[in-house]
């Protein structure tokens, strides 16, 4: 053979190579990626003002409520594997609020996920929390009833331990609780707190695995596709979703690597498990392959809602009950006369 052409396969071959080289390396495929969850963090003004208010013990509660409950959560997402939450000596960002010694320091956290072999660290902050109780009285039955509201607003920050940067997303959400219940004397109410957290933890977990590691088709055959995330990540039956074909773009000015999602179809799931989700291919398809990315449009309650607000359709036939009758040949207030 000519070494000429020898030379030049091998070369083509190499540069092959190259490319999935670096992507294998970038989204780990077939392995689980490990996340560092460093303490839930406090913002200072947030203390001062529980301390103010005598709601110290209410924070604290859910702060730590929130770190347990965020781990359960991200767990049973089954995506990424967990380093210990409990924060190493001379990680800063953990939450002492009799000290005020709340500091949220990214690259102490991307320096001890590096050390545990994680790829990310998820910190958590709460950036919002107020807690009011009230009892009211009902002197005609002799019964008082307290009135307890919560709210929690809270973020995570997710940081690349590589470069120890911050990325540009960082899901939050802000949630409110109200309870009622015989004042007993207790002002604190730890059922209330635990199940706002929980439901925080899990909003915040599914956005986290959403922007970090996408819901993916994994088969598509004929109209079904089956995806690889189900109730865990969020998913219902009769969710609309929108399936996208990710290509990176790189900003010439800043150098900075962007992610174009181009739509190329839509389903709404049929079926579903903790991990996996069936769905029905509806409309155009131009182009739902197997590793194009799924992400959620309206879920089920959503559609629902619009199609009991939609104006009636007039190309349609009125079935409703006292509609009017369509009328045949003599059938009429004058029928035929026949000779």
């Amino acid at each position: 053979m000519n070494m000429n052409l020898v030379k030049f396969i091998t070369f083509a071959f190499l540069l092959l190579l190259i490319p999935a080289t670096a992507i294998a390396a970038e989204l780990s495929p077939g392995e689980q990626d490990t996340i560092f969850i460093g303490a839930v963090s406090v913002q200072p003004s947030i203390i001062k003002l529980a301390e103010e208010h005598g709601r110290t013990m209410e924070l604290q509660r859910m702060a730590d409520a929130l770190e347990s409950q965020f781990v359960s959560a991200l767990s049973a997402t089954r995506v990424f594997q967990i380093v210990e939450s409990t924060s190493p000596e001379g990680l800063k960002g953990e939450t002492d609020l009799k000290e005020e010694t709340v500091v949220l320091d990214e690259q102490a956290a991307a320096k001890t996920g590096r050390q545990a072999g994680a790829k990310f660290a998820l910190l958590i902050q709460i950036d919002g929390f107020e807690y009011s109780a009230e009892s009211v009285h009902y002197e005609a039955i002799g019964r008082a009833v307290m009135h307890r509201k919560l709210f929690l607003s809270a973020l995570v920050q997710i940081v690349d331990t590589a470069s120890g940067k911050l990325l540009s997303e960082a899901p939050g959400m802000q949630l409110t609780k109200s309870e009622e219940g015989e004042n007993s004397g207790v002002v604190g109410s730890d059922r209330a707190i635990v199940a706002l957290a929980k439901e925080m933890a899990k909003i915040l977990s599914q956005e986290a695995v959403s922007f970090m590691r996408p819901a993916k088709v994994l088969s598509v055959n004929g109209k079904q596709i089956l995806i690889n995330r189900g109730t865990e990540a969020g998913f219902e039956k009769g969710d609309l979703v929108t399936i996208y074909v990710p290509q990176k773009v790189k900003d010439e000015d800043s150098g900075e690597i962007f992610i174009n999602e181009t739509p190329v179809g839509q389903a709404i799931i049929t079926r579903l498990d903790k991990k996996q989700s069936f769905a029905d291919i509806t409309g155009e398809d131009l182009g739902i392959t197997k590793g194009t990315i799924v992400r959620k449009l309206k879920n089920a309650v959503a559609r629902r809602a619009e199609v009991e607000t939609q104006p009636p359709d007039p190309t349609l036939p009125n079935l409703e009950p006292g509609g009017p009758a369509e009328t045949t040949p003599g059938s009429s207030e004058k029928p035929f006369k026949w000779k």
